[in-house]
């Protein structure tokens, strides 16, 4: 618990709830204890439970279920793979991806056809990847386009 305590990346509620414990253990009452953690009054008596119960392992938070994935791992590897390919090389006519016609690829496909631009989002943020805006950027063949560009 000290170590939590004195560690700089101990997520704020952990640190509270130890603090709780910490301030307990040094005799201070639970009204005064949990003003020091800054924990309400009735928190501080779940954490104390908690801790009591199943030792530091009770101060961590619970796991959530949350809503199930809509989209099998397979369909978002697939969703990472086209954002990250080249358009012509999939014979499409334009040269970069925009959220609107990766969505507009994408509903082509059996397994996507009812995907969203939210959740195209999601997939990509999750992946580490995201659209940048007012960005762009042009690709020729032209052999003598570094002649051309410089005055």
């Amino acid at each position: 618990m000290q170590r939590l305590l004195r560690a700089g990346n101990t997520p704020v509620a952990l640190y509270r709830r130890c603090n709780l414990i910490w301030q307990l253990a040094a005799g201070y009452s639970i009204a005064e204890a949990s003003e020091i953690a800054r924990l309400h009054y009735t928190n501080a008596h779940k954490w104390v439970k908690r801790f009591v119960s199943n030792g530091l392992a009770g101060l961590g938070d619970l796991t959530r279920s949350g809503r199930p994935r809509v989209y099998s791992p397979k369909a978002e590897t697939l969703v990472i793979e086209t954002a990250t390919s080249r358009p012509q090389d999939l014979q499409l006519g334009f040269t970069t991806w925009s959220l609107v016609k990766l969505e507009k690829h994408l509903r082509q496909l059996p397994e996507l056809k009812l995907i969203s631009r939210e959740t195209i989002r999601h997939i990509l943020s999750r992946h580490g990847l995201r659209f940048l805006t007012g960005q762009t950027w042009c690709e020729t063949k032209d052999p003598e386009f570094d002649v051309k560009k410089t005055p």
